[in-house]
C-alpha cells in the first residue's frame, strides 16, 4: 500500500527571506480526482482541467480573493465550454462541454487546440467579490501553448507582477508551483529573480509529480536560499448546488410551466453541470413547490 501524501489537498505559501520573492505550492489529490470523476472527460481535457484547478487555487491564494475566482473558456472546437471555480476557502469545482472530437485528440493537446485555435476561443478570468463589490474580468489571449504560460501572461498584464508557474498532472492528481517577484529596484534583487527564473527553466520533467511535500521540494529547488514556509491551507471539492436552490429556480419558471413539464415527462429533472447530481421532482414534489402546506415528498437526488 502506498503512503498517503501528508501534503495532499493543501496549498502552502512561502517567501524568500532575503529577496522580494513570494510563492505558493499546491497539491490536489482527492479534490482533483473527485472533480474529474463527475464526468467521463477525454484524456486531453482531463489533463487541462487538472492544470487549471491547480492554477486557480494558486491564483486565488496570490490575489487574496475574498469571493470566487473563475476561469472560463468558450470555444468553437472540440471543447465548447470549460469552467473552473475556486473560492477564498480553496473550495473547487469544474465542468466542461465537449464533442466527440475531443476523445480523438492527443493527450498532450493544448487548451488552445481544444478550443479550436486562438481565433476561435476566449479565455476569461473573473474575480467575483463576496461582499458584492465590483466584478473584475481579464481576457487572456490563447497564444501560448501551455496553461502555465497563459496564466503568466495574464498576471503580467493585469497585475504587473513578474510570475513563473509550473503545473503538472498525473494519475488524477494535480500539482502547481507559482513564484512572483515583488516590486524592487535594486540590482541584486533583479539578478536573484533571474537566477530563480533560470533554475525553474532547468528543472527536469516529473519534479512536481514526484513531490511528496512542499518543504523537501523547495529545499531541493532553492538549496542556497532561506525560505519561510507558512502553514498549509486545505483545498477540497464541493458543489454549491442543492435541492433548495433547484426548487427556487423552478419557482421562477412558474407553477403552470413546471406542472406541464411533470405532466409531459412524469417528473421535472434538473442536472447540475458541475457535480452531475440529478434532482427529480415528481408530481407531489412539484406541487409542494408552490403549495408547501399540501406536503409532498422531497425531490430525489442521485
Amino acid at each position: 500500500m502506498s503512503a498517503v501524501d501528508p501534503a495532499a489537498d493543501t496549498l502552502s505559501r512561502f517567501v524568500f527571506e532575503h529577496a522580494p520573492i513570494r510563492g505558493a505550492y499546491v497539491a490536489l489529490d482527492a479534490a482533483c480526482r473527485d472533480i474529474l470523476a463527475c464526468h467521463p472527460y477525454p484524456p486531453a481535457l482531463a489533463r487541462v482541467l487538472g492544470e487549471l484547478l491547480a492554477a486557480s487555487a494558486l491564483l486565488a491564494s496570490m490575489l487574496k480573493v475574498d469571493g470566487t475566482l473563475s476561469v472560463q473558456l468558450q470555444g468553437e472546437g472540440a471543447v465548447r465550454l470549460l469552467v473552473v471555480e475556486c473560492d477564498a476557502r480553496l473550495v473547487l469545482r469544474a465542468t466542461a462541454q465537449w464533442n466527440d472530437a475531443a476523445a480523438a485528440m492527443p493527450a498532450d493537446a493544448s487548451l488552445c487546440a481544444l478550443a479550436g485555435g486562438p481565433e476561435r476561443g476566449r479565455l476569461a478570468i473573473t474575480l467575483d467579490p463576496r461582499d458584492g463589490g465590483p466584478i473584475t474580468q481579464g481576457i487572456v489571449a490563447l497564444e501560448a501553448r501551455s496553461v502555465a504560460t497563459l496564466i503568466e501572461h495574464y498576471l503580467a498584464a493585469s497585475e504587473q507582477i513578474a510570475s513563473r508557474l509550473l503545473l503538472a498532472t498525473a494519475g488524477g492528481r494535480a500539482r502547481g508551483l507559482m513564484l512572483q517577484r515583488l516590486p524592487a529596484a535594486r540590482t541584486p534583487e533583479t539578478v536573484r529573480w533571474a537566477e530563480v527564473d533560470a533554475r525553474l527553466d532547468a528543472l527536469p520533467p516529473g519534479v512536481l509529480q514526484e513531490a511528496r511535500a512542499p518543504a523537501p521540494l523547495l529545499q531541493s529547488l532553492f538549496p542556497g536560499d532561506d525560505l519561510r514556509l507558512f502553514a498549509g491551507q486545505s483545498a477540497r471539492f464541493a458543489c454549491r448546488c442543492s435541492a433548495d436552490r433547484v426548487a427556487a429556480a423552478l419557482r421562477l419558471i412558474g407553477r403552470a410551466e413546471v406542472l406541464r413539464m411533470v405532466e409531459d415527462d412524469g417528473a421535472v429533472a434538473v442536472h447540475c453541470e458541475f457535480c452531475n447530481r440529478r434532482y427529480a421532482f415528481d408530481t407531489a414534489a412539484a406541487r409542494a413547490l408552490f403549495d408547501p402546506v399540501g406536503g409532498g415528498k422531497p425531490p430525489a437526488t442521485h
